[in-house]
Parts: structure tokens; sequence; C-alpha cells
């Protein structure tokens, strides 16, 4: 949610949400999960995407590293942290395989 708000903050281009989550990302384009105990979540998320056009993407897992990496990062670091027009170090190696390109329909 706190990634989502920031890109829609710092860009006016519409939003793509890639995940390798089929239940995260029906949870954006359905009602499954509202009465979850991430329900209150999902509901503030779907209310910053409908602010801007979005696109939900599922993509395979192995195209989803940088995402697993920083996660990683932030676990065992206990930082979260926004880099803007750049990358943290670690994931150097793994950004530009990760790059996906992107078919807005």
């Amino acid at each position: 949610m706190q990634g989502l708000a920031l890109a829609i903050q710092h860009s006016d281009l519409p939003v793509v949400v890639q995940t390798d989550s089929s239940e995260a990302l029906s949870s954006l384009t359905d009602d499954a999960l509202l009465r979850s105990a991430y329900g209150q979540i999902v509901m503030e998320i779907k209310a910053l995407l409908g602010t801007r056009e979005f696109f939900p993407q599922k993509i395979s897992r192995l195209q989803n590293r940088v995402a697993d990496r920083l996660a990683k990062y932030s676990r065992t670091e206990r930082a979260m942290a926004v880099w803007l027009g750049s990358f943290p170090p670690c994931i150097e190696d793994l950004w530009p395989l990760d790059c996906n390109s992107i078919t807005l329909q």
C-alpha cells in the first residue's frame, strides 16, 4: 500500500501492479477478501487504485525476483527505504533481469 501511494504521488502514469500471487491479484479485482483479516488493507489499496488507471498483471515467480530480494532485505535489515531514481545495491544483479515488458490493453 505504501509503495502504491508513493508511485501515485510521484507519477501521473497508469499503475501497473505485477504479482506472482493469484490470490493477491484477485483480491484487487473482486471482493473475495473483504471479510478476511486483510479486508481493510485491501479496501485501502482499492481506494488508491481508484484514483488512477490500473492494470493488474499476473507474472511468474521468476519474473518477481527483485520484489523477493527487497522483501528479504527489509526483513534482515529491519529497514524500510525508498530509492527514487536509483536502486539499492542488494538488487544490482537482478534488476536488469527482472525488467518485464508491459503490454497495456
